[in-house]
């Protein structure tokens, strides 16, 4: 389905029923939320969220009444049920020195029982090529309740990327170019355990259902690091032979048997390729790849199991930006 005006269009959010699909759009009035009716492919609502063009990172609530969505300076606080922004709450002011630039925020996560949103911002930066200098960053906590920031952490990285807190909410794990970083979530205030794997550019962050295993994409390789949780420790890296600039993103199935990757593969289309999680090896034959599209964005597997959510833009054939759906 066509998603008019849209530059770009970030992964998409899927209610628990699987009737509404939440779309972080990035358009050159600024950023918004599009929400789509799955069964009928009608946009149900377009709701601007920030001045900027670029939408950040997007979460649900555990009670789905939420979305918590990140945009420049700002965590904006999105109703579903009546799809309006409740709430735009500016982040605390970062120190950095003079003539520096403050960091982006872009991990997002919420505590299982909805009390505490953490999110993980970038440290200052001066951007003065070919040289910039870059200050470590911090992981912020806000309360749901007030509404307000109420604590920071300081991090071992300048550059917090994807967040995954495990169920139960007392351990969190954070992508960064430094490994990956678990982090203490008990205490009043998370604290940095330890950075659990060498360093080397880790991006997004798959968590499976039960928590005992994470799959951590990493760059410039285009391999996914598969993180034994219960001991910290690397259980196994699967090698996509594709290169970074091709791996689009990735998920886990609702039942935790089949790892997904999207990848850029050549037109007409890109290819979702299914792994194993039991083995960690392809499984060639429930690779999909007939999508409408030149160029897949995004993935996110629907809570029935079998169902894709693919953003993604045409460039030649019915040029555009996309959110299409398909059953597998």
């Amino acid at each position: 389905m066509p998603l008019p005006g849209v530059a770009w269009a970030q992964r998409a959010l899927i209610s628990a029923d699987g009737r509404r699909a939440y779309v972080g759009e990035e358009t050159p009035t600024g950023s918004r939320i599009g929400v789509v009716d799955t069964r009928s492919g009608a946009v149900l609502a377009e709701v601007q969220t920030a001045p900027e063009s670029w939408s950040g990172t997007k979460t649900f609530a555990p009670d789905g009444r939420s979305i918590y969505l990140l945009s420049a300076g700002t965590l904006n606080i999105f109703d579903t049920s009546t799809n309006t922004v409740r709430a735009s709450v500016p982040l605390p002011e970062q120190p950095h020195p003079d003539g520096w630039r403050v960091g982006s925020p872009y991990s997002l996560a919420v505590s299982p029982d909805g009390a505490t949103v953490y999110i993980g911002q970038g440290g200052p930066f001066l951007d003065v090529p070919p040289n910039p200098s870059v200050l470590p960053g911090r992981l912020l906590t806000f309360s749901a309740a007030s509404r307000t920031f109420t604590g920071e952490t300081p991090l071992p990285t300048s550059n917090p990327r994807d967040l995954v807190l495990r169920p139960g909410g007392a351990t969190g794990y954070l992508s960064s170019p430094e490994g990956l970083i678990r982090l203490d979530l008990t205490g009043a205030r998370p604290a940095v355990v330890r950075t659990i794997t060498s360093p080397g550019f880790i991006d997004d962050l798959a968590l499976a259902p039960n928590g005992a295993t994470v799959y951590a994409q990493t760059k410039p390789e285009g391999r996914i690091q598969v993180i034994d949780l219960t001991t910290d420790t690397l259980a196994a890296t699967i090698d996509l032979h594709t290169g970074f600039r091709q791996i689009a993103g990735l998920a886990v199935n609702p039942r935790g048997s089949r790892l997904y990757v999207l990848i850029q593969t050549n037109l007409p289309s890109p290819t979702v390729a299914a792994y194993s999680t039991a083995t960690n090896r392809p499984v060639p034959k429930e690779d999909f790849a007939e999508f409408d599209l030149e160029h897949g964005a995004t993935l996110t597997v629907g809570p029935d199991g079998h169902t894709f959510y693919v953003t993604g833009t045409n460039y030649n054939d019915n040029p555009g930006t996309f959110l299409q759906i398909v059953s597998f």
